[in-house]
């Protein structure tokens, strides 16, 4: 005979033993591998590269020195205004200018140094703000932040 509540304490007992299985299989795949500064600068570099309608296909910094290779990837031309990252305005040198599927190497000067050749360095809450035909001032928000390694 089934007393009352036994049914539901089964089931959980089941939902249990299914969720530690899901677990232990999702660590032997790896999905909790460890989240070094190489994994998570390929991360960035997968967010950012595929990003529309502007993406970063590379960076790399020196000192204040940053360089981003950009690609327009929308149909029309779009004029590259501004730059921000980590809550401040970056230094462009100029609005730049991207025809449908062009690449530019364009350098902004960022507020915090670089530190020795191969330590990490990581840009929060990057913004590219940029023109499309008559409409200006739209903005692009980073998925997630730009990481890499100083040279």
């Amino acid at each position: 005979m089934i007393k009352k509540g036994q049914v539901s304490t089964e089931y959980l007992v089941i939902l249990a033993i299914v969720l530690v299985v899901a677990l232990v299989v999702v660590y032997l795949v790896g999905g909790f591998a460890g989240m070094g500064v190489g994994t998570m600068e390929t991360q960035s570099m997968q967010a950012w590269g595929t990003a529309a309608p502007l993406a970063m296909t590379s960076w790399k910094q020196s000192g204040t020195s940053l360089q981003l290779e950009i690609q327009n990837n929308d149909v029309d031309t779009l004029v590259l205004t501004a730059v921000s990252m980590d809550g401040a305005s970056v230094g462009l040198a100029a609005n730049t200018t991207f025809t449908s599927g062009e690449k530019k190497v364009i350098t902004v000067t960022t507020a915090t140094t670089c530190g020795a050749a191969g330590t990490a360095f990581t840009h929060e809450n990057v913004v590219l703000t940029y023109n499309k035909g008559q409409i200006t001032g739209k903005t692009q928000t980073g998925v997630r932040p730009i990481v890499g390694k100083c040279s």
